[in-house]
């Protein structure tokens, strides 16, 4: 008995590791998922974020997105996109906020320099202070919203104000 010839060529050899049967899925669906996120985001670099972040989320879920297969990927993009909104009004909203802040003795330059340094910011630290000082959540809210203790939520907190400081700081000439 001779093996088949296919076999030995690896045409029809089943994929054996989940990095090879991932690496298949991936070849497979990517375009699709790429295709989705564009016609739902006007930004092509965007709608590639979106669509490595649709298959991180799917190699961790990898059992699930491979037996859902286009559906699982389509959904896991929708929610991504979903994320991406939001984020995209959470600046804008920060955007037309600092714009329109109430005069406290503060000139229109530094509202200027103040939401320039906001949106240079880390994403999670700029989350961070918009939850605490937009949203007005106490450090205990806080902790819940980023599951930590209250402590590590202080500590965060901290991180982003110095980052902000610095950020501020390092934008004044002859500082």
């Amino acid at each position: 008995m001779q093996p088949d010839a296919r076999l030995l060529e690896g045409e029809t050899r089943p994929p054996s590791a989940p990095e090879e049967r991932f690496s298949n899925f991936y070849r497979q669906h990517y375009w699709l998922v790429l295709a989705f996120a564009q016609r739902r985001i006007n930004n092509h670099e965007t709608a590639r974020d979106l669509a490595s972040e649709t298959f991180r989320v799917a190699w961790t879920k990898f059992e699930q997105a491979e037996q859902l297969g286009l559906a699982f990927m389509y959904q896991t993009c929708k929610n991504l996109i979903g994320n991406e909104y939001r984020r995209q009004l959470r600046d804008a909203a920060l955007e037309v906020k600092l714009q329109h802040c109430p005069d406290r003795g503060t000139s229109d330059e530094h509202s200027a320099r103040l939401r320039e340094a906001m949106l240079g910011m880390r994403d999670a630290e700029r989350e961070i202070l918009y939850l605490t000082y937009w949203e007005e959540l106490s450090a205990q809210q806080l902790s819940e919203v980023l599951g930590c203790t209250v402590e590590a939520a202080w500590a965060r907190i901290s991180r982003a104000r110095t980052s902000l400081k610095h950020i501020l700081r390092s934008e004044v000439p002859n500082a």
